[in-house]
Parts: structure tokens; sequence; C-alpha cells
């Protein structure tokens, strides 16, 4: 996995510079409009309840005793839902920077607002996953130890996206397969973190879980895009499993952390939690 952040960079910097990206895409399609417009307002409920959680950051770090793992996890929940906001509101307003995608027989968008929003939210969800088996570390070493995982995670987004523009078909195909076959790489590269590490965690069962619940959907993720890409789904099919996924993930992830760790703390209480 080491090796596949800089391919994948160096991929794509080589096609920017040799190859010719297509055209954008001309119109909207207001079915898919309507999806991004219905994700958006999905959101507006978990980003009330956001503001519970900055709140409840605001009384934490006020606490004589702040528990520094439940600190982190709120920054990260409050930066990946204002992402996702900010994403699909762009989206919904027509803000797509939509390009014809080159890979497809038929004529559908690829969403470049997506993949910048992706870049982001990619590698936070990974980190939201993988930092539960090291939260007895400081936040450094676990940022040290996952920044294989991230790294790769947010290059994955770009070759995904870079792929399907390309006019050039065999550079295309071969960073759309480059961004696959480096996710797979990350997954392995997860299934040995989790051996290294479960074992020593607070609540295995429940982390393990939330562990395979990630893995399945981003494996489903890659399955729909190339289905898409290959004609075995439409636009409108594949716009409406991200976005609907997107928001059912997300949401079931925070709450599992926050369920785990307060859960956690209370059998902790009085020992000292980690400050970075």
């Amino acid at each position: 996995r080491s090796l596949f952040t800089p391919a994948q960079l160096l991929a794509c910097i080589y096609a920017c510079a040799w190859y010719e990206v297509g055209p954008m895409f001309k119109g909207s399609k207001e079915d898919e409009l309507e999806i991004f417009s219905m994700a958006r307002n999905a959101l507006i409920i978990p980003m009330a309840l956001i503001s519970l959680v900055a709140m409840y950051h605001v009384v934490e770090m006020c606490s004589a005793k702040p528990r520094h793992r439940a600190l982190i996890i709120s920054r990260v929940s409050m930066f990946i839902f204002m992402v996702k906001m900010t994403y699909y509101t762009l989206l919904s307003r027509g803000y797509g920077l939509a390009f014809q995608n080159q890979r497809c027989y038929d004529l559908r968008p690829i969403y470049g607002t997506c993949y910048a929003g992706w870049t982001f939210a990619v590698p936070t969800i990974v980190f939201m996953n993988l930092y539960p088996l090291m939260d007895e570390h400081r936040l450094i070493d676990v940022l040290i130890r996952l920044f294989p995982q991230l790294a790769a995670s947010l290059t994955y987004c770009w070759a995904a996206g870079l792929g399907c523009i390309l006019y050039d078909p065999w550079m295309g195909w071969f960073l759309c397969i480059l961004a696959c076959v480096a996710y797979l790489a990350i997954i392995v590269d997860e299934i040995a973190f989790v051996g290294e590490y479960i074992p020593t965690t607070s609540q295995p069962v429940l982390k393990g879980i939330s562990i395979g619940i990630k893995e399945v959907m981003f494996v489903l993720y890659t399955l729909v895009y190339l289905l898409g890409n290959w004609g075995f789904m439409s636009s409108y099919a594949v716009q409406a499993f991200y976005s609907a996924t997107d928001i059912g993930h997300i949401a079931v992830m925070s709450s599992l952390l926050f369920l785990y760790w307060n859960v956690d703390d209370v059998k902790r209480s009085g020992k000292p939690d980690h400050q970075d």
C-alpha cells in the first residue's frame, strides 16, 4: 500500500500533463439534482445534532478532566458532516462541475464536486474507523501509523475521478483499475492493522462490527463505480446509491463511536486519558 500512493499520484500528474480531458457535461439531469437536494435535506437532521455535539464539545473542554478521545471524535464528526453538507449543497444548486464520463457507453455526467468532497471525506472516514483500535495511543502516533492508508485513500479518489474524464481509453481505464486495486490494498492493510490492534483494545466486538460495516460499504462503492462505468447501472441509480449510503453510513458510524466511547469511559473512570 505504501507504493500505491506515489503510483496513483504520479499517474494522475502524468495524465494531466500528457492526456486530454473530455468536455464538460452540457445541461443538467434534473432527476439527479433532486437526489442531491433530498440528500442535502436529509443532512439537516444530522446537522442539527451537530450543534448538540458542538455544545457537548465545549462542555467537555471546560470540564476538570476532559475526555480527549471523545473530544477528538466530536471534532472529526463535525468536520465530516460539514464536508458532506457542503458538497451536497453545491451539487443540489447545480455546481457539480459535471464532466462527460468517457468510460461509459451512454452520455452521463461525472461530478467533480463529488470527488473533491470525497478527497476529504474518504480519508476522514478511514480515520474514524481505525482510530478506535489505537485510542490508547497519542493522536500523533495514530496519525503516523494511519498515514499510508489515509494518503492512499485520498489519491484513490483522484485516480478514480480522473480516469473517467480522460479521452484516451487506455490511460483512463488504467487509472480506474489502479484506483480499485489500490483500495483493495488498503483493505488488506486494514485487515493486518485490525489483527494487530484488536486483541488489546476495549470492546473489540463492537469496534470490529463498525470496521466490518465500513469495509462492506466501501467494497460496494467500488462495485457500483465499476458497474456504472460498464453500463450495468444507470447514472441515476449510481447517484441514488451513493447519496443514500453516504448519509446512512456516516450517521451509523458516528453513533457507534459515541456509544462505545461513552460506555467505555464510564468503565474507565478514574483512569487518565491520553493528551496530545
